[in-house]
């Protein structure tokens, strides 16, 4: 801990504060005490709001040109700078140079600061899962780089600076070094550094040429702790630089990052991304909040097909992209998108698996985190379904009624005020407040929706059944599930009683890009498809005249159909239906 004992620590502290006043420091009402975490900051009178309390002299700061100087100046640290710079003069200071002007100071910095750098192989076994595993793997690795080139410098003694004692440095450094609030990039303030963080505590610096001091945004009363505000920083941040967790700390979150770059139309999306004013792919997700801005864009545009994506550009070429356009792409993709984060976030909750709790002090701090980290996954699911449920809703109502929620480019028409209040009801993402343990449990509501009102609108193998005839032809042809699928979606075209009628009629006059242009690689698509249409007809309509009349099962609309069910695709995964229910099918509302 800070002290070998409270006895010697009270007495470092008076010697701090002493030092402190006797080189122009103005303590004001303030006193430094032990307390119950270790040093503390604490008025021996009340402190009234707006009133200065602490102003300590910026002779006494250390920073770098403070540091190069004692170190024997430029000459003596070549290119040595920034943290290396600093960690250098904090361990000279500390383990060589016993007599050194700073030791009041450095007597009172904490022998150890448990960030997870140091924790042991059972404490870093709580982090497994978590967005730290291979962060402080990172950080280690680039804090060992660091020693070897402050090593290199020799402006320390090889035997008295170990990488132990390195880390040591870098800590304090993460755990009470300012920056560019007071003008540098880095600094270390005696007194104002030592102030325990409280969230949300309003501090206003007060920075003059020859001084700094803190103001009040508070009323402080007599013998209370003094507490300084470090930032809205999450308890990641927290952790990793200082080496404890705030409780209900409202800054926490977890950070996602949207990869598309192996997607075969990355560049064409980042263009239709750019269009929609989305910048990044880093995103940061909290517990009980709204989704946060410009995250389903983005997903919507990476749930887009191919047939999505051609269209999409020839109304960006035109200049039709306009405001949030993507809130404006139907049903299929608004629910492909959610699905999308749904899958993304459930992976990451069950990375996390089982642990064994470790009761240390890194321990405790470590599945706090852990737990805090599953919490924000746990809600997220949560309000996914919360914005999916009505949309599926809103989609078998749409259905049911003969209507569609359909994208302009497929069908739809300038009647928005479905598809807009749809995704209004899913870009505000409901309260995720429900953050249990029970989010993979069996629920009828999600049976109903997944296992028939919702997945009886979708076009899968199982909607032959409505068919009598065409399902027992199906049978009696061996053939990819897709080939069923393109001759189901035209017999349902030509089918005036199936329940897709409409919709595949409203769906005549969308063309797959592929299966118009002049590529190779289209002209391979075009003739592959064409080669299964002439494997199947006449044969199918010699054999099954009722069902494949010949003038309605053509090359051009069996390719027609083909572009359609790779177009339409939705896949519901499994977690959304109660872990009971694996929905792929075409929508085609």
């Amino acid at each position: 801990m800070d002290d070998d004992g409270d006895g010697d620590g009270a007495a470092r502290l008076a010697r701090l504060q002493a030092w402190l006043e006797a080189n122009g420091a103005e303590l004001g009402k303030l006193e430094l005490r032990r307390a119950a975490h270790g040093n503390g900051v604490f008025a021996r009178a009340a402190i009234e709001e707006g009133e200065q309390y602490a102003r300590i002299p910026k002779r006494l700061a250390i920073n770098e040109d403070r540091c190069r100087a004692e170190l024997g100046g430029a000459a003596a640290v070549g290119a040595l700078a920034g943290r290396p710079l600093m960690c250098a003069f904090l361990v000279y200071q500390r383990f060589v140079a016993q007599d050194s002007f700073w030791r009041p100071y450095i007597d009172v910095l904490p022998d150890e600061i448990h960030t997870p750098v140091v924790f042991s192989a059972a404490e870093l076994a709580l982090l497994r899962g978590t967005p730290l595993e291979h962060a402080i793997v990172e950080r280690r690795a680039a804090l060992e780089r660091e020693h070897q080139e402050a090593l290199a410098a020799g402006v320390v003694p090889a035997d008295a600076f170990t990488l132990e004692r390195y880390i040591w440095a870098a800590s304090v450094l993460s755990s009470r070094a300012f920056g560019m609030a007071v003008g540098w990039n880095m600094v270390l303030l005696p007194l104002l550094d030592m102030m325990n963080h409280r969230p949300q505590m309003p501090v206003t610096w007060v920075v003059n040429d020859d001084d700094v001091a803190f103001a009040a945004g508070a009323a402080v009363a007599a013998g209370s702790e003094v507490f300084n505000n470090y930032g809205a920083k999450p308890n990641e941040e927290l952790l990793v630089g200082y080496g404890f967790c705030a409780a209900d700390n409202p800054a926490n979150s977890y950070r996602i990052r949207i990869n598309y770059s192996q997607d075969p139309q990355a560049e064409a999306k980042q263009a239709l991304l750019a269009c929609a004013q989305v910048e990044g792919c880093d995103f940061f997700i909290r517990i009980g909040g709204l989704l946060p801005r410009g995250l389903l864009p983005l997903l919507r545009v990476m749930a887009m097909t191919e047939v999505d994506v051609h269209y999409a550009q020839q109304l960006a070429a035109r200049g039709a992209l306009d405001g949030d356009w993507t809130a404006r792409l139907g049903l299929r993709i608004e629910l492909r998108a959610l699905f999308l984060l749904g899958h993304l976030v459930h992976g990451r909750l069950r990375a996390l698996g089982p642990v064994e709790p470790v009761d240390t002090p890194g321990g405790r701090m470590a599945m706090q985190y852990r737990d805090e980290m599953r919490g924000i996954l746990v809600s997220t699911l949560h309000g996914i379904g919360a914005a999916a449920w009505p949309l599926m809703d809103l989609g078998r109502a749409a259905f049911d009624g003969g209507r569609h929620m359909l994208p302009s480019y497929m069908g739809g028409d300038d009647d928005r005020a479905e598809r807009d209040s749809q995704a209004d009801d899913c870009s505000q993402a409901d309260d995720c407040s429900q953050a249990d343990d029970d989010y993979s449990a069996p629920d009828e509501r999600a049976r109903t929706l997944l296992g028939s009102r919702f997945a009886s609108m979708l076009v899968t193998e199982d909607s032959f059944a409505s068919d009598s005839e065409f399902a027992e032809a199906a049978e009696q042809v061996e053939v990819d599930g897709n080939v069923l699928l393109a001759l189901f979606v035209l017999r349902c075209r030509v089918r005036a009683e199936s329940p897709w009628h409409a919709a595949a009629v409203r769906l005549a006059g969308v063309v797959h890009p592929m299966m118009h242009a002049a590529t190779d690689d289209h002209v391979e698509m075009v003739t592959d498809m064409g080669e299964i249409h002439d494997s199947l007809f006449p044969l199918l309509s010699e054999h099954f005249p009722a069902v494949f009349p010949p003038a309605h099962f053509t090359a051009e609309l069996f390719l027609w159909a083909a572009g359609i069910v790779e177009a339409c695709r939705l896949c519901v995964p499994a977690v959304y239906a109660g872990g009971e229910h694996q929905v792929d099918g075409l929508c085609l509302v």
